[in-house]
């Protein structure tokens, strides 16, 4: 049987929602009034939760018998898988105490329900920024904090912000809270926690100036000469601070020997002594000092320009002088330079600095300005060959015969040169020769280069053709010639061929024609001049000799030799 019981009236505040609020007026809308009957399930409403840290929420549990109906007033127990996340009390309010998960279950006669519980971090309902004003020097970095508070003004932790700057210029936010102030001014830093705001005020200033100094404390210029000293300024504990923006008055205690700009820039104007002071516009007892000497520009020093090289026989050469004063200053140009060489006969010099080489050796410049000198050495070579020619380029001669070949050497400078050393070298020495004037001598017919070379640079080659002088008779040892049959009774004679001339031709190929080989065996042909013979058979044979040049063709008139073989 079902009794209906009337609906206990809850306060709105303990449910997370609307249904919670439902769950538990269907729970209670038809009740088993019989507490004894065991539980055979046991439901839960809401059917899960989330939660913000420090907030409450309560969980309606209800027991049911195994045929559905709801058992009124069965104790049920609470607990909370874990209680760093959440708790429950025996009422079923549950409370969440730190960020995470948990469940939370409902116990009936050994039935369970459970619920998923997830607690988030409290939300910030105000923050407060600490400190909330901060004065900072330029250059300076402080780090800020800040403070969460709920609704209730409670300081809550877990609260995660965004730190952002009113301007970037005047200082700079991390996200770690870390000020650093850029420049002189006032600007605002706010954490941002969900769009709610915490801020702070940050005044910028200049640090304060405590010291400066000049560098060079002394210095010491020839008149008409200028110098810029150095700044540099440290705050109260003596770090450096940039001159940027910070104004400085500049002075000087003797115009007349020294002026100074209003950044310092010192120009002296006579000889004399002057003290050059830099002060703070910002504090005026900050002043620093430099002693300032001004000197005539008198000589003490020639430096003759360049000091290395080397001088070309004819080749003029530009010389220049540095004149220095005694702290090492440039004197301007102006003063007069005196120009001499004691070796004249290796170069010679003008009075405006130009040395030109005359012959080989070493030479020497003096430059001298009111008494004080200066002295460099050069050597002195020849302009370097950068060609040789030889002509002619092209020659056609019989053998023994000559020819003069003419070398040309031009220098670097384009000027033929007739005083260098000229070696000559041929291609091929057993076809001719080439003296050192460069008289060439043919021997034997062929082709073969002359080449000229001056000072490692080879001349293009001249090429000679080499003709044979052509052949005119062929003179024989003896007129007839008489062997015995058989290889071992072989004999020779000698031949000789002349040109028209009557001079004799060497290595000339003679043909020898034999006009019966049953009877006698014979060279066929012979360069070096010599005929073998043997017999083979009693008789007689007709040798027919006759010179055939490199074309394959008779040359000159031909002779006979009569063999007679004899048994």
């Amino acid at each position: 049987m079902r009794v209906f019981a009337p609906i206990a009236l809850v306060p709105m505040r303990r449910f997370s929602s609307i249904a919670s609020l439902l769950a538990l007026t269907l729970a209670t809308s038809c009740l088993d009034l019989n507490p004894n009957v065991p539980a055979c399930t046991v439901s839960t409403a809401p059917s899960s939760l989330t939660l913000s840290v420090n907030s409450i929420a309560t969980v309606v549990a209800t027991a049911f018998d195994c045929k559905g109906n709801s058992i009124a007033r069965k104790t049920i127990s609470y607990s909370s898988a874990n209680t760093a996340v959440a708790t429950i009390t025996i009422a079923g309010q549950v409370i969440a105490v730190g960020v995470g998960q948990t469940t939370v279950s409902a116990i009936a006669d050994g039935k369970t329900a459970t619920i998923p519980v997830t607690v988030t971090p409290e939300t910030a309902a105000s923050i407060t920024v600490n400190p909330p004003s901060q004065t900072l020097r330029r250059g300076d970095s402080r780090q800020m904090s800040f403070v969460a508070f709920n609704a209730a003004r409670n300081p809550i932790s877990g609260v995660a912000v965004r730190w952002a700057t009113g301007n970037s210029s005047i200082a700079t936010i991390s996200q770690n809270g870390l000020v650093t102030a850029l420049t002189a001014g006032t600007v605002t830093v706010t954490a941002d926690a969900n769009n709610v705001f915490g801020a702070a005020q940050i005044f910028v200033t200049e640090p304060v100036i405590g010291s400066c100094t000049l560098t060079p404390n002394t210095f010491k210029v020839t008149t008409g000469a200028s110098v810029q000293p150095t700044l540099a300024l440290r705050d109260t504990a003596t770090g450096t601070l940039p001159l940027l923006g910070r104004p400085i008055a500049w002075a000087s205690d003797n115009e007349t020997v020294a002026t100074v700009t209003n950044t310092g820039f010192v120009t002296t104007r006579r000889a004399g002594r002057a003290s050059i002071t830099a002060s703070s516009a910002e504090y005026p007892a900050v002043t620093c000092r430099s002693a300032v000497e001004a000197v005539d520009p008198r000589i003490v020093q020639v430096v003759l320009l360049p000091r290395t090289g080397s001088l070309r026989i004819g080749i003029p050469r530009s010389l220049s002088v540095a004149l220095l004063d005694s702290v090492g200053a440039s004197i301007p140009s102006g003063r007069v330079i005196t120009w001499t060489t004691n070796t004249p006969t290796v170069a010679s010099v003008t009075q405006a600095g130009i040395v030109t080489g005359i012959a080989l050796g070493t030479a020497r410049v003096i430059a001298t300005s009111e008494g004080v000198a200066d002295t460099v050495s050069f050597p002195v070579t020849r302009i370097p060959v950068t060609s040789v020619t030889v002509s002619p380029l092209q020659v056609t001669l019989q053998e023994g015969g000559t020819v003069q070949l003419t070398p040309t050497v031009t220098d670097s400078a384009g000027t033929v040169v007739t005083d260098r050393l000229v070696e000559w070298l041929t291609s091929d020495p057993s076809r001719a020769s080439v003296s050192s004037s460069g008289f060439v001598r043919t021997l034997v017919s062929g082709s073969v280069n002359i080449f000229a070379t001056s000072e490692g640079r080879l001349s293009q080659g001249t090429s000679i053709t080499i003709q044979q002088i052509p052949a005119d008779t062929i003179v024989l040892a003896v007129t007839g010639l008489t062997v015995k049959v058989g290889p071992l009774n072989q004999t020779a004679f000698a031949l000789t061929v002349l040109d028209r001339n009557g001079n004799e031709l060497r290595n000339r190929n003679v043909v020898v024609t034999n006009s019966a080989p049953g009877v006698a065996n014979v060279t066929p042909s012979t360069t070096n001049g010599i005929v073998g013979v043997f017999g083979i058979t009693p008789g007689t044979a007709v040798l027919r000799l006759q010179v055939v040049n490199a074309n394959n063709q008779n040359e000159g008139k031909a002779s006979t030799m009569t063999i007679t073989v004899t048994p």
